[in-house]
């Protein structure tokens, strides 16, 4: 059951409720300027989250719920804590993926997990434009949205919606091409100065199946 919430952690750790997005155009630009902004000032955070997986017609298929961690330009923590542990955590070289279930870890290069990922909007503060083409934007008050197109099919990502309050990320909701929807609350959202080193260190336990995902290399 639980995953494809692991894929979901890389595709983003680190989503939310429909909104009805506004079409003017300086509405729209403002909204984007609010990302972007807190982009640019939150290099790092900690917080807990709440996740959804949605089919086509809207029905829950997957629950989970745990905490976050990441710091600007490259490591996070994304931890599952229930219903099943599960950990996708990046030191800024590798990104590794331990389903302690299966007693086995992925590794992978983190350019490559995070390439046309929603993840890559908190951990590159270029990526927001590098990756996606903003397609319009909401305001109401302090709450800002802001929906985003993926240019590269390749993460089977389509479009991705952030939506926060002033300074804080409240939720995020990932569409795919297989008619999946992603939403995840975040319940806590604190901005940190910076996060210790060990938060974004893992060793897997002994007897730990480490498979190596390194595209290009034979």
């Amino acid at each position: 059951m639980t995953k494809a919430l692991a894929g979901w952690g890389v595709a983003l750790w680190m989503m939310f409720a429909s909104v009805a997005l506004a079409q003017q155009p300086a509405v729209a630009e403002e909204a984007v300027r609010r990302l972007e902004a807190f982009v640019s000032q939150t290099n790092a955070a900690q917080g807990r989250f709440r996740q959804e997986v949605l089919d086509r017609q809207g029905r829950v298929l997957q629950r989970a719920e745990g905490r976050f961690l990441y710091e600007r330009p490259s490591r996070f923590r994304w931890e599952v804590h229930s219903p099943a542990k599960q950990l996708v955590v990046s030191d800024g070289t590798v990104v590794q993926v331990w389903d302690p279930d299966l007693e086995q870890v992925m590794v992978m290069q983190f350019t490559h997990a995070l390439s046309g990922s929603p993840a890559a909007i908190l951990a590159d503060s270029q990526a927001l434009h590098r990756e996606f083409v903003p397609e319009g934007g909401e305001i109401d008050g302090e709450r800002w949205a802001v929906r985003l197109r993926a240019r590269s099919a390749e993460a089977g990502i389509e479009r991705v919606v952030v939506e926060g309050e002033g300074e804080r990320l409240r939720r995020m909701r990932i569409e795919d091409h297989f008619g999946q929807t992603s939403e995840i609350t975040f319940t806590e959202f604190q901005r940190a100065w910076s996060v210790p080193p060990a938060e974004f260190a893992f060793t897997p336990p002994p007897g730990t199946k480490v498979l190596e995902n390194h595209p290009g290399r034979r």
